[in-house]
């Protein structure tokens, strides 16, 4: 049960990146059942994203995560990250901002790691994807912070298919997301949220599906750790 927590918190990685222009909605699934759903939305330089519990797990583990980012909109480096998370009885809150004159990143009451003023976090990647033809970061190595700690990230394209939204066959993009960590960083939490803390366990394999156009949307998500696997899908036509 546990690892079932673990994988429906981790999908929210994909469902941050959903949308980049509009409010977008997303239904988050196990085994075909409906756990959560996800509102997106963005606008030039900002990201805000709430995840909540549905369907039965509401009623034994209910949870509701806000997430907002800022960014810088030519390198997507992170400008400001705020999160708010509820998750059964945990709960906690997180905000940091980036420093030009010091090229550091500053959580509230934790500490500040130096940090490249183009370095991403997961999130703003993945807004990279909506914006950007993904072909163009194929294989591409970036820097991601998240949470204190420093990684190296890329999307793999593994080519072109048709997948079914909504009733409709949609040709898309289909992407593997990996995350690589500095191994010379410590974790600055003890503990977090189940998205933030397990989104970049090695054994997560992360994959995404992107609308096929110069700009298109995030459609489909999926996670796999173990025999579960976790699965995303927009639900605006």
């Amino acid at each position: 049960m546990k690892r079932f927590f673990h994988c429906v918190s981790i999908l929210l990685l994909f469902e941050l990146a959903f949308g980049s222009r509009d409010t977008l909605h997303y239904d988050v699934t196990v085994f075909g059942i409906r756990c959560g759903k996800i509102s997106y939305s963005s606008e030039e330089e900002n990201i805000s994203i709430t995840a909540l519990s549905s369907g039965l797990i509401e009623y034994f583990y209910p949870f509701k995560n806000d997430y907002h980012t800022s960014f810088d909109t030519l390198t997507f480096g992170i400008r400001n990250y705020k999160k708010t998370a509820k998750q059964g009885d945990f709960k906690q809150r997180l905000s940091g901002r980036w420093d030009s004159s010091t090229k550091e990143f500053t959580y509230d009451n934790f500490n500040s790691f130096k940090r490249a003023d183009s370095c991403m976090t997961i999130f703003t990647l993945l807004e990279r994807l909506n914006r950007e033809n993904p072909e163009k970061l194929d294989t591409k190595w970036f820097q991601i912070e998240h949470e204190g700690s420093l990684y190296r990230s890329r999307v793999l394209l593994a080519g072109t298919e048709k997948i079914l939204i909504n009733g409709a066959s949609i040709m898309s993009n289909h992407l593997r997301l990996d995350l690589i960590p500095d191994d010379r960083e410590i974790k600055m939490l003890d503990r977090s949220d189940y998205f933030s803390q397990n989104i970049t366990r090695s054994e997560a394999i992360k994959q995404i599906w992107v609308e096929h156009k110069p700009s298109g949307k995030i459609l489909k998500a999926s996670v796999k750790i173990g025999p579960i696997t976790i699965t995303a899908t927009i639900t605006d036509k």
